[in-house]
């Protein structure tokens, strides 16, 4: 999805297109293969913005995920990380564990799950798949 999609969508939905939208769509496409908490966001958006606060963030992220424009991952010390989603095709990520980094993957044999399924007599409703490791430049920094 690109920028202007977004930016449409959100009008389309009554959204204004503020100043700090603006710039948290900047910095979310700046960043579009990483997982980023909210920490983070806001110290590239106080750079950009150095009178923002913590609220707009937080009310800006809300809306973009009520319009299902994010990716949401949840660690396991509870911390949540963000990023734009990639496609609206069905699609699964390989993060790296250290700096997280997302490589998305498209193949999915997803009839083979749907067999798998039945045969344990489920019936699917949906799936996700996340493919964990270190990135090329993570891997070098740990040999």
């Amino acid at each position: 999805m690109t920028k202007e999609a977004i930016i449409e969508l959100l009008q389309s939905k009554g959204y204004k297109i503020t100043e700090s939208r603006k710039c948290l769509l900047d910095i979310l496409f700046d960043n579009i293969h990483q997982l980023l908490t909210i920490e983070s966001l806001y110290d590239f958006m106080i750079e950009k913005k150095p009178k923002i606060n913590k609220s707009t963030l937080y009310r800006n992220m809300e809306t973009f995920q009520s319009l299902n424009l994010l990716f949401k991952k949840v660690s396991e010390n509870g911390t949540a990380s963000y990023k734009l989603i990639c496609s609206n095709k069905h699609h699964h990520h390989m993060i790296c564990d250290a700096c997280g980094t997302i490589v998305v993957y498209d193949q999915c044999d997803f009839n083979k799950y749907i067999n798998f399924a039945r045969t344990n007599g489920f019936q699917l409703t949906g799936h996700t798949l996340e493919l964990h490791g270190l990135c090329s430049k993570c891997s070098v920094k740990t040999t």
